[in-house]
C-alpha cells in the first residue's frame, strides 16, 4: 500500500489533477447496493488520499467478475454542468498494479462523459450495472444544451491506474 500510496502523491505533485480507475472484484460488493458497498472495499486507500487531495468518487462500472471504480483528484476543471462533453473504457488489468496507461486518457475520459450523459443530472457516483442491465431515464443528449457548441473544453486530467485482488 505504501508504494501504491507513493505513485499517487507523486502523480498528484507531479500533473496535479489524475484520474484513478480501481479494478475490484464484484464479489466483494454488496449486490443489493453497489454504490454504497464501494467506497467501504477502497476506504483503506483513499483515508488518507481525501487528507491529500480533493477526492471526487465518480461512478462504479459493475460486470460479472470485476467491477470498475472512477476517482477524480483535484480535478479543478470539473464541471459537473458540462462533464457530458469530457471525454472512458475502464481498463481490465490482471495484477495488483498502479501505473500510468496514457493510450487510455481519452477513452476513459469519454467514458465518464458518457455516464454524465447517460444520467442526466443525477448527481456523483453514478452507477452502470452491466448485471441487471443499464437504463438512462433521463440523458443530458435528449435535453436543450446548456453551453455553445464551439465552446472549448480543457484538456482532460491524466490517469492512474489501480487493481485491488483479494486473496481470500
Amino acid at each position: 500500500m505504501e508504494r501504491i500510496n507513493k505513485t499517487i502523491f507523486e502523480a498528484i505533485e507531479e500533473h496535479h489533477a489524475i484520474r484513478i480507475l480501481g479494478d475490484l472484484p464484484t464479489e466483494r460488493l454488496d449486490s443489493e447496493n453497489y454504490l454504497s458497498s464501494t467506497p467501504g472495499i477502497i476506504k483503506d486507500l483513499t483515508t488518507l488520499w481525501e487528507k491529500k487531495a480533493q477526492l471526487r468518487f465518480l461512478a462504479v462500472e459493475v460486470y460479472p467478475k470485476h467491477s470498475y471504480v472512477a476517482l477524480d483528484f483535484n480535478n479543478d476543471k470539473y464541471d459537473f454542468e458540462t462533464a457530458d462533453k469530457d471525454m472512458i473504457i475502464l481498463p481490465k488489468q490482471r495484477a495488483l498494479e498502479i501505473f500510468r496507461h496514457v493510450p487510455s486518457d481519452r477513452r476513459v475520459a469519454k467514458r465518464i462523459a458518457d455516464l454524465h450523459d447517460g444520467e442526466g443530472q443525477n448527481p456523483t457516483p453514478f452507477l452502470e450495472d452491466h448485471i441487471k442491465g443499464v437504463t438512462f431515464f433521463s440523458p443530458r443528449s435528449m435535453l436543450p444544451p446548456l453551453t455553445s457548441p464551439d465552446q472549448e473544453y480543457d484538456p482532460i486530467p491524466e490517469c492512474v491506474y489501480f487493481e485491488r485482488r483479494y486473496n481470500d
